[in-house]
């Protein structure tokens, strides 16, 4: 078989996140591509979570519909995952307690064999690693970076805890195990979050500053550059709270630093004027902004994409901003590098807005696609020998409304910088002539970042071959896949790319012929790309996690499109293909 789907489910505590990450490992380094996502319980212990992995022969970007192996650390969880499963799918779990009555499974006694409580999710893993039909060597190495710190001896009892998993089902699960994978194609691929995705393109754009107040999503950022931030000349900093947080990295920017401030919904809230500062003062900020579902706590640990029209409009008075929605792991990285160049170039705050998911999620890219982020040189000093001693104009209107930005402390300069409304030399005004003239010159760059966006992409259905090659033009900010002669364009932002792709797939299958639009740079809206794509005969639908159809409303808004209808999620949980699917063909027949 070419795909497999396995379910690893437990108690918070239990150590799932060591199970799942070394299966992905483990099979990334086969040759496989694989990619897992979390179902997390806002709890430290306890509960119910478990963490899906799709593994195959080529790229995969969402979860299966059924999973062929279900890991169970508690047999009384099985139950639960009953209708996830395919009809042939094995279940290991332990030996004590009872199953459901005809459940193909696998019973382990997972005390006997750990010898330690603490290595039952050890076993699970060897046991897994036989289900699949990989050979355990190899562990020694991904448990030592998984238990750095414990020392030699933890990682050598973790391996044969495994090792005793992996016998255990050789010898005693033969007759119920699932077909095995076809052989992988071993590449130089890496397994990255979307969050580590982030910080490591923030990091190859040349970061030197991350700021932040723990909240999920945005959290694992952080912890990513703190992890780093030796090596790679960083100062990270959480501080006490979302607005000391924005500020500083504002103070930051101002003093000629690429800086970062992490955060999600409700801390976007706390950071509102913070960002209108930057969008007065003319600073080039980055904000990592990730989208979980609210008012207020919400939901910390699940998944939403609601703040869509709150990140374009946040903050009081009207100042441009650019919002990018990266759709995984690899647009991300290359997103928080388009962030810094925008920030930088156009001297004003740029979101990267993403959904808890795509953060949690991990996924498999190709390492050279991880390669080509090049710090782009600091647009920041000009020549300051060719401005006039004493004569510097912090705001000076120019046609592109990007005035010469001139750090404080250059000889012979003063840098006059004010939240109040101002001249062009940074002086406090109250002239209507200079606030019209003000505001005419901040929006004027709302053109050359539009430019610099927009620019559409048209292109036959990607082969999963292929797949990989295709997506790695990140010059692309609208992506149209599908037929051109479609007659039903659909269009997704964020982490719903990957089922929106592979539920169109299995339209087409059926005759049902439409394309994809995923928008990756949303904001300024790509008004003309995509009034061209749809233009008069077109249908136009939208998949989106949140309850008013956001993007419906912005497409209607920006372009004059009404949205024949909209597939909408909003419980917390990630999109299913077979739900888009199922959605999409309701309305398209």
């Amino acid at each position: 078989m070419n795909e497999m789907d396995l379910i690893v489910a437990g108690h918070a505590g239990q150590g799932l996140q060591v199970i799942s990450r070394t299966l992905a490992w483990m099979l990334v380094r086969a040759g496989y591509y694989v990619f897992l996502s979390q179902d997390v319980m806002s709890r430290i212990r306890g509960g119910h979570n478990f963490a899906r992995l799709r593994v195959g022969t080529e790229p995969v970007y969402a979860d299966g519909d059924a999973a062929q192996v279900l890991v169970a650390l508690d047999p009384a969880l099985v139950e639960r995952h009953i209708p996830h499963l395919a009809p042939d799918a094995v279940v290991v779990t332990d030996a004590a307690g009872t199953l459901p009555e005809g459940v193909n499974a696998v019973r382990l006694p997972f005390a006997d064999l750990a010898r330690e409580p603490v290595m039952v999710n050890a076993v699970a893993v060897g046991a897994s690693l036989a289900l699949v039909g990989l050979d355990p060597a190899g562990l020694g190495e991904i448990f030592s970076g998984q238990f750095r710190g414990k020392g030699e001896e933890v990682v050598r009892r973790n391996v044969a805890a495994a090792e005793a998993g992996f016998r255990a089902v050789v010898e005693g699960g033969k007759g119920c195990c699932p077909p095995k994978l076809a052989g992988g194609v071993p590449g130089e691929r890496v397994l990255i979050s979307g969050a580590e995705a982030l910080a490591l393109g923030a990091i190859a754009a040349g970061v030197r500053v991350v700021t932040g107040y723990p909240m999920s999503p945005a959290t694992p950022i952080v912890e990513y550059c703190f992890r780093h931030a030796q090596e790679a000349g960083l100062i990270v900093e959480q501080t006490e709270d979302e607005v000391s947080a924005a500020n500083l990295a504002i103070g930051a920017a101002f003093a000629g630093a690429r800086s970062m401030v992490c955060t999600a919904g409700g801390g976007f809230c706390l950071m509102n004027e913070a960002l209108s500062l930057a969008g007065m003062t003319e600073t080039p900020l980055v904000l990592c902004v990730g989208m979980r579902p609210g008012p207020a706590t919400g939901m910390a640990t699940r998944t939403e994409q609601a703040d869509l029209l709150f990140s374009i409009y946040a903050g009081h008075g009207e100042f441009p901003r650019a919002v990018l929605t990266p759709a995984d792991a690899e647009q991300a990285f290359h997103a928080a590098q388009d962030a810094f160049r925008i920030a930088e170039k156009y001297q004003t705050p740029v979101i990267i807005l993403f959904d808890q998911f795509m953060a949690d999620a991990l996924w498999t890219v190709e390492r050279s696609r991880l390669r080509s982020g090049v710090a782009s040189p600091s647009t920041l000093v000009p020549d300051s020998a060719a401005i006039k001693p004493y004569s510097y104009r912090r705001y000076e209107v120019t046609e592109s409304g990007v005035s010469p930005m001139v750090l404080p402390g250059t000889a012979q300069q003063l840098v006059y910088a004010d939240s109040d409304e101002h001249t062009e030399e940074g002086h406090i005004a109250e002239s209507a002539a200079i606030r019209l003239l003000m505001v005419n010159k901040r929006n004027a760059k709302l053109a050359g970042i539009r430019r610099e966006l927009a620019v559409p992409k048209v292109e036959a259905e990607v082969k999963a071959e292929a797949e990989v090659k295709a997506r790695v033009k990140v010059e692309v900010k609208v992506e149209a896949e599908g037929e051109e002669k479609a007659e039903t364009l659909v269009f997704c932002f964020g982490s719903s790319r990957g089922v929106v792709s592979e539920a169109l797939k299995r339209l087409r299958a059926k005759g049902l012929n439409a394309a994809m639009v995923h928008l990756n740079h949303i904001w300024p809206f790509p008004v003309d790309a995509v009034a061209g794509l749809v233009g008069k005969e077109k249908r136009a639908l939208t998949v989106e996690q949140n309850y008013s159809g956001q993007l419906a409303q912005l497409l209607l808004q920006e372009c004059g499109v009404r949205a024949a209808g909209t597939v909408r999620r909003f419980d917390g949980r990630q999109f299913t293909v077979a739900e888009v699917e199922a959605g999409l063909e309701e309305m398209m027949r």
